[in-house]
């Protein structure tokens, strides 16, 4: 995670957090502790705004369903950690068309007929172990129908299971929508605990896979996927695919990004080997979809031969971490720094609010 961005983020924050605050609009719920963040589960298809910051700092979070209107008003949900599947499940789909009962984790599980808008997500840490089928992102495992714009999520989004079909990704894991103006700076993992059956995998840093128009976002991308399958990898979308009948003909749009990402992974399969590994998006499965007027700030790609060995941040058995706390400021978030003495693996977690911040 880059220290600039953060630095740009409270800024911005701080700026924002100053003006006056807007009127309160008939029907509107408004957001200022976690417990009314909780509360949107009585209620998932109203329309929310976020007045303030809010530390979720100790809540074991359980991913919600939603339905409605989130406003963020640029403001910042810090500290999420995420280590369990949503009770909301959904109906993912390969690229064969073959479908797969999904558990699906973010700060929501399931998003259907939804907006959200201008949410931050900083130091969000999505930790899951399943044994079947499933979706991890930042903010919504799955997503039908959706708009996401102005958003942003800095953190760490790490799954293991053993199912036929799965992936992870900043922002969405499986779905369709429009997705504008968001940036994400992301470690993903994926690892498939299963050598007996051959996995799908997708990542990528907006969405693993799905549809829809995906422009003028900004991702740092840090993926690992152990897969003994077929691996769908890409900097924004994993696999764009149009799973829905409806939409087969739509005419979609991969446009105006910016990306830089690292992507190492190894596919264990014999004999039908994939491997899709690109900058923008891993597989085209359709061809209606532009993928046009990208920057690749930078682009690498690693492939392992070593199948016994699962890829991760840490390159060593027994990492050995040492941590630096880094002060807030008047207009900058502090954290915590943990730095690997042998493989030099960095990771933030604790943000604590800028000094001069308005919670």
């Amino acid at each position: 995670m880059t220290r600039r961005l953060l630095a740009l983020l409270a800024a911005l924050l701080l700026a924002l957090g100053n003006t006056p605050a807007l009127a309160a609009d008939a029907g509107v719920i408004p957001l200022r502790t976690v417990d009314d963040l909780l509360a949107i589960a009585n209620n998932p298809a109203g329309h929310y705004r976020l007045e303030n910051d809010i530390d979720m700092k100790g809540v074991r979070w359980q991913p919600l369903a939603f339905s409605g209107t989130l406003e963020g008003g640029n403001h910042v949900l810090y500290n999420l950690s995420i280590d369990t599947m949503g009770a909301g499940r959904a109906q993912t789909v390969d690229g064969n068309h073959k479908k797969y009962d999904t558990g699906l984790a973010g700060l929501f599980s399931v998003v259907r007929d939804a907006q959200i808008r201008d949410l931050h997500l900083l130091g969000v840490q999505v930790m899951v172990t399943d044994e079947g089928s499933c979706f991890a992102a930042g903010l919504a495992g799955f997503a039908e129908n959706t708009t996401i714009t102005g958003c942003s999520v800095l953190g760490r989004v790490h799954l293991t299971q053993k199912g036929r079909i799965g992936g992870v990704a900043g922002l969405v894991g499986f779905g369709y929508g429009q997705f504008d103006n968001n940036s994400a700076d992301v470690e993903l993992v994926f690892v498939d605990d299963n050598r007996k059956t051959k996995c799908e995998e997708f990542l990528g840093a907006i969405l693993a896979c799905g549809y829809g128009d995906v422009r003028d976002n900004r991702v740092k991308l840090s993926g690992y996927a152990s897969v003994h399958g077929y691996v769908h990898n890409g900097g924004l979308v994993g696999m764009y695919h149009v799973h829905v009948k409806q939409d087969e003909a739509r005419e979609g749009y991969v446009t105006g990004n910016r990306v830089e990402a690292v992507i190492r992974f190894f596919e264990h399969v014999a004999g039908d080997r994939r491997a899709y590994c690109k900058p923008f998006v891993g597989e085209k499965l359709n061809r209606p979809v532009q993928i046009e007027d990208n920057e690749e700030i930078s682009f690498e790609k690693i492939e392992s031969k070593k199948y016994k060995v699962n890829l991760l941040p840490e390159v060593h058995e027994n990492p050995d971490y040492i941590t630096a706390t880094v002060q807030p400021t008047d207009i900058a978030f502090g954290y915590t720094m943990h730095t690997c003495t042998q493989c030099k693996h960095t990771y933030i977690t604790d943000y604590v609010a800028p000094k001069g911040s308005a919670t």
